[in-house]
């Protein structure tokens, strides 16, 4: 090995070394001195969307900024990082002092001091001081006195669409629940381009009274939504909903589903399906974090109401990215093949209608929205070793239940549920086997 060692001397940096080293320098430099400045509130834009409701002496008035207003409003991406503030205002003309739960808003809400830290880094500390102050500083308080107002923020999840959420006030020993829907710009729900009051005509209309509704779900309702031309079978009509459009929206706000629009591709599939001739008038959707499965309530109003109340009809089902068995040629081998059919069945999620549809009404009774539940006959069985397929290729079994539920517009405890005619009892000491 050579004794070769390097004369001694001043070390020199290459030139590109110091050009490299002279823009990151410049860079972090700026990082540590760059300050923070966010818009006063109550100069912000999108507070002329603001809607206003009012129980018990205490009115709320709500808003909730867009992407663009949100940065605009505090300087940070805050919609990239899944955060949505909410702006709202208590006015508590009740004769004690309001408190207000966040926790009703968004069970999993941001504080404002944690959403300054997660922006901390591009700050110097004078600028995360000045941004942890602005947030602070236009946080909604908790409290109200009597015949005071507050207003500021509140930080949740941000959530795709108009933006719902329910929220409880306690003032005079009472609790008053309020809930919203305020509106985005850009997003209009595809229920929002229905006139309901245009869907059938004066004559198609009937209001039943208790005891006609079983019947006429079980012996007038058909057991499918049908494809366009109303010749072919589609996805069974498994679910029955009777409540206001009010109480609809407010059981889907409670069980976190997602409204959509007439043009979103997830749609895709529940487009094709048809009751009197139409598509769904409204698309719930609710995703898994953890898949690539997601549950969807297509919900058709009917000519039906049960003493002034209108029934909804629809169909819940899992959907899959691909959830098909193929194109025409594929299909219509695929339908001659009992053994893959049967195969399909038993290893694919949106071939179990049945636990879609249980699934729907656990989350509607678990999140308060349930008021009385039962099931009545739909269709006849379809068993997993034989299953049926509708026109758009998606193989299925079921029991033939189909749900009813009665929503309520006030949260329900569990136990406040009624239970109403149980088929399957029903059949079980009639001596059929359902």
């Amino acid at each position: 090995m050579s004794n070769y060692t390097l004369p001694a001397g001043p070390m020199v940096t290459p030139p590109w070394r110091s050009a490299l080293l002279l823009p990151l320098l410049v860079l972090l430099t700026a990082c540590a001195i760059r300050p923070y400045q966010g818009q006063q509130l109550a100069q912000a834009g999108f507070l002329d969307r603001v809607v206003v409701q009012e129980i018990g002496g205490i009115t709320i008035s709500a808003a909730v900024p867009d992407a663009e207003e949100t940065e605009a409003l505090t300087g940070l991406d805050l919609y990239a990082q899944g955060i949505q503030p909410v702006w709202l205002r208590v006015e508590n003309n009740s004769p004690t002092r309001s408190r207000l739960a966040l926790w009703s808003i968004d069970r999993d809400y941001f504080s404002p001091i944690e959403v300054a830290y997660m922006n901390r880094r591009p700050y110097s500390r004078q600028g995360y001081d000045a941004m942890q102050r602005w947030f602070y500083q236009n946080a909604l308080p908790r409290f109200t006195e009597s015949g005071g107002v507050s207003e500021g923020l509140v930080f949740t999840h941000l959530r795709p669409g108009t933006k719902g959420f329910n929220l409880t006030v306690f003032a005079n020993k009472t609790a008053h629940d309020f809930t919203f829907f305020v509106p985005l710009p850009g997003f209009v729900p595809d229920f929002m381009e229905v006139d309901f009051t245009a869907l059938y005509a004066d004559s198609e209309l009937r209001d039943l009274a208790v005891g006609e509704l079983r019947p006429v779900l079980e012996n007038e309702l058909g057991c499918c939504a049908t494809d366009a031309s109303g010749e072919l079978d589609g996805a069974p009509l498994n679910t029955v909903l009777i409540g206001t459009g009010q109480a609809v929206r407010r059981a889907m706000l409670r069980g976190e589903w997602d409204e959509m629009r007439s043009d979103d591709p997830r749609r895709i599939w529940a487009q094709a399906q048809n009751f009197q001739g139409r598509p769904p008038d409204a698309v719930f959707s609710k995703s898994r974090r953890d898949g690539d499965e997601r549950i969807q309530l297509l919900l058709w109003m009917s000519p039906w109401q049960l003493q002034g109340t209108p029934v909804w009809v629809g169909t819940a089902a899992y959907l899959t990215v691909n959830h098909g068995l193929g194109g025409p040629a594929e299909l219509d081998a695929m339908l001659r093949d009992v053994k893959f059919l049967r195969r399909f069945a038993q290893e694919s999620v949106t071939a179990d209608l049945d636990s879609a549809q249980r699934f729907l009404l656990q989350n509607i009774w678990y999140n308060g929205s349930l008021a009385l539940t039962g099931n009545v006959r739909g269709m006849p069985p379809v068993t997993v070793d034989n299953p049926r397929v509708g026109f758009g290729g998606v193989a299925y079994f079921t029991d033939g239940f189909r749900l009813v539920a009665v929503l309520s517009e006030e949260p329900r405890a569990l136990d406040e549920t009624q239970f109403v005619y149980d088929v399957v009892l029903d059949e079980l000491l009639s001596g059929e086997n359902p």
